[in-house]
């Protein structure tokens, strides 16, 4: 499982649900008789419950009492009849042992669980190996399907199974004949069409319209009709292949031959329902894995599949429904030229070193073998284009081929398209040549040795061309290797030519570097005495000049770049906590608004003061609201707060504390709204030079005082959760976004993107753009920037239905 993706803690949850599967499975119950004189039931082996509850932490009480209530609440049409026959004894007596009962319940409620984590367990793998995109990973499909059989006893399984392998058997069969013959006939061959037995009208029979067996079982199932309802139906039929045997059993003339169904409990079984409260125990424990397999108390059918969503009105799809939907998903999905293999049966009764001639030959007669074996022995076996054949095959040409001019590739690439091209190649070898035939566009090998022969061919000129390839690769590995040695052997000779001359260039280089020496010494000593002041800025780009730029011009760009970084650094030594804090306010409203807000630019030389009406010194915000949390005042203006309604502009105090957005009315402080930091999400400004702020704000629950957790959804996404159990209308309400105007507008998104990122870990997204939406309570408003070019005049906000107008 680690190897198809699955974790430690997938793969342990798997291992804990199947030992549950099977202590569950230990245990056993024995009717007893109550005091009132009814059936109840004794649980044996009470430890084996309790390890299985255990192991995925369910409730084994309530699992216990569930099955000990199961004789007397659950009714005989929805268990297995066929699983247990003593229990339709106790039934015609009037009451069932509850034993029984609940040991088919039980089995039921396992084979439930066993279904959803195959299928869990299936889908899985298929999401781990399927490819990213499609096409770019080659992939082998291969199927194993339980083929045809008739036992001693067959029900609903059997018939489902039998239908399986007739779908497959007639679509593989049926298409492998009709396409090979196709062929032949396109490609001009000297053929006769061959007569096969057509598998398509027994598949029909069971699945072909509303009348089919599968339809009618289908519609039984739907309705409630019972058992005799069903053969009823079966009956008015009157199908050749059809036949009914009363009282409670049909027979279905498949093609491996007749076979005899058991009706009894049929329909129940299809119907395929979920003991509720069995489920509902199973859907109450603490593995993960079990609650996704059960989920709200599985009210899914056997096979995991769901309504619309939880509460779904819909009804779960019967299992023959399912089997008939996935049998024509993976006929649709089959290859043009599918492989099948048939797997026959030596032996009726399965006993070993026994060989039933019989058995076999119907086998043979029935699986369309006969079929096959017919058209691949006047047929033929292979087939290749010719480009393909060229392709392969086409490393054949010797000696004779290698003396001949090689053709034009204008001719060569015609030749490719021909089957002659490639029959000439294939006269040239040992092989009859009544062994291949030629087609139109393909080239025909009419038995299975004489591809192996060709194979084999191939294999031994491609051995040869190996070793000629590598001849010809050791002898450059040879030259390569010899190589170095002639160069150092032409470099001794040299340097025997130029011992002479090897004084002289070490004098030259001696004199060379001490006078470098003496022209660094001189600039080192001159730069020392005009180096610029410590006190400049260190924006001042003051250097003095080289005396010798292309001798020590690396050296002099070298040396200025560490003077600027050192006197950055005493810049920087020099400033306290609260210049650090305003600088680093002025930087973050420079990533966030230059080029991107127009008055950015008339912003820069103005200092971001914070509290622009003294609110810290104010004796009523300190016995208020600054007694609380939000006593850090971070900025505080008198701004305009935007109506939602009419899109007047009203007089408000904002004020952002460490904590939260406040907005108090200006005289009295007292709060008219608060936006925790959590809650906002994105900020949004035009690019104009306007003083409007729109601050998105998340949903909030209706309790008055309480903020939601940082990660709860919006209130679209809480309506459209899927299985939200307090989703709906009125659980979740917005009052809208904030829509402010300030003229510190740029200071205070800057500082409200800082104190959402300390408060968060995560900063707000900021939208800068002409045109964004609003949430305005329950209506999304369109906010719309148009430039005018009036002049210094503030902008004017129109309100239009669900879209407002700003004019700058």
């Amino acid at each position: 499982m680690r190897a198809l993706g699955f974790g430690g803690g997938a793969c342990d949850a798997v291992l804990r649900l199947l030992a549950f599967m099977l202590k569950l499975g230990n245990v056993e119950f024995e009717p007893m008789h109550n005091i009132d004189g009814s059936i109840g039931t004794r649980l044996h082996q009470q430890y084996e419950l309790l390890e299985a509850c255990a192991l995925v932490g369910a409730d084994a009480g309530a699992l216990a009492a569930a099955l000990a209530d199961a004789g007397a609440a659950a009714p005989a049409a929805d268990l297995d009849t066929e699983s247990s026959e003593g229990s339709e004894a106790g039934a015609e007596g009037g009451a069932a042992p509850g034993g029984e009962w609940a040991g088919a319940l039980r089995d039921q409620l396992l084979c439930v669980l066993y279904s959803r984590l195959f299928t869990w367990l299936i889908n899985a793998v298929n999401d781990y190996i399927k490819p990213a995109e499609a096409g770019k990973r080659c992939s082998l499909g291969i199927l194993d399907v339980y083929g045809f059989e008739s036992l001693a006893r067959n029900g609903l399984e059997r018939l489902l199974i039998n239908y399986a392998a007739e779908r497959v058997q007639a679509a593989v069969t049926g298409a492998t004949l009709r396409r090979e013959q196709d062929e032949y006939a396109r490609e001009g061959l000297a053929w006769r069409a061959l007569h096969y037995h057509d598998h398509e009208l027994h598949a029909d029979l069971l699945d072909a319209g509303p009348d089919s067996v599968l339809g009618v079982l289908r519609d039984c199932s739907a309705r409630g009709a019972s058992d005799a309802g069903f053969l009823q139906r079966l009956q008015r039929r009157r199908h050749p292949r059809l036949l009914v045997l009363p009282p409670d059993h049909f027979q279905v003339v498949h093609f491996g031959g007749g076979v005899v169904y058991s009706a009894r409990g049929i329909v129940a079984k299809n119907r395929d329902a979920v003991w509720a409260r069995g489920a509902a125990v199973l859907g109450a424990a603490r593995e993960p894995l079990l609650r996704a397999l059960f989920p709200g108390g599985g009210a899914a059918g056997a096979g995991g599949r769901r309504g619309a969503g939880c509460g779904s009105p819909r009804r779960p799809a019967a299992l023959g429904c399912r089997q008939r939907a996935l049998v024509a998903a993976l006929v649709r999905r089959l290859p043009p030229a599918p492989r099948l293999v048939r797997c026959l049966r030596n032996d009726a009764a399965l006993r070993p070193h026994r060989f039933d001639a019989a058995l076999l030959r119907h086998q043979i007669r029935t699986q369309g073998i006969m079929d096959m074996a017919l058209l691949r022995r006047s047929g033929w076996c292979e087939s290749m284009c010719a480009r393909a054949l060229v392709a392969r095959y086409g490393c054949w040409r010797g000696a004779g081929a290698r003396a001949q001019a090689r053709p034009r590739p204008a001719v060569a690439r015609a030749a490719r398209r021909r089957p002659g091209a490639g029959g000439a190649r294939l006269r040239s070898l040992p092989i009859p040549s009544a062994e291949f035939a030629y087609g139109r566009s393909r080239v025909f090998v009419r038995s299975p040795r004489t591809v192996w022969e060709l194979e084999a061919l191939r294999a031994a000129r491609v051995r040869a061309l190996v070793v000629v390839a590598q001849r010809a690769w050791r002898r450059h590995r040879q030259r390569v290797r010899a190589r170095p040695a002639c160069w150092r052997a032409r470099g001794g000779r040299g340097a025997r030519r130029a011992a002479p001359r090897r004084g002289a260039r070490a004098r030259a280089a001696r004199l060379l570097w001490r006078a470098w020496c003496a022209s660094a010494r001189r600039y080192l000593l001159r730069l020392w005495r005009r180096l610029p002041a410590r006190q400049l800025s260190p924006a001042c780009g003051a250097w003095p000049a080289c005396p010798a730029p292309r001798l020590l011009g690396r050296a002099d760009a070298l040396l200025r770049r560490l003077h600027h970084a050192w006197r950055c650094r005493l810049y920087r030594a020099a400033f306290d906590q609260t210049a650090r804090n305003r600088m680093r306010e002025k930087v973050t409203a420079s990533v966030l608004f230059k080029e991107r807000k127009l008055n950015y630019a008339a912003s820069v030389a103005h200092p971001f003061v914070g509290d622009y009406v003294r609110l810290r010194a104010s004796a009523a915000w300190r016995r208020g609201l600054g007694a609380a949390g939000d006593r850090y005042v971070v900025f505080a203006d008198v701004v305009g707060k935007v109506a939602r309604s009419s899109g007047r502009v009203a007089r408000c105090l904002a004020v952002l504390s460490t904590g939260a957005l406040l907005l108090l009315e200006a005289r009295s402080l007292r709060l008219k709204r608060r936006v925790p930091a959590h809650a906002v999400y994105r900020l949004s400004l035009s690019p104009f030079a306007d003083d409007l702020l729109v601050v998105h704000v998340r949903a909030a629950p209706d309790a008055p005082g309480h903020e939601p957790p940082h990660d709860a959804p919006d209130a679209h996404d809480a309506h459209d959760a899927p299985g939200c159990l307090f989703g709906g209308e009125g659980a979740w309400r917005r009052r809208g976004d904030v829509v402010v105007r300030t003229c510190h507008v740029l200071e205070l998104a800057t500082k409200l993107f800082l104190v959402v990122q300390n408060a968060v870990g995560a900063p707000p997204h900021v939208n800068i753009a002409t045109e964004f939406e609003a949430n305005f309570g329950q209506q999304l408003v369109t906010l719309s920037f148009h430039a005018l070019g009036g002049g210094e005049a503030g902008a004017r906000l129109l309100r239009r239905g669900s879209r407002m107008d700003v004019l700058v």
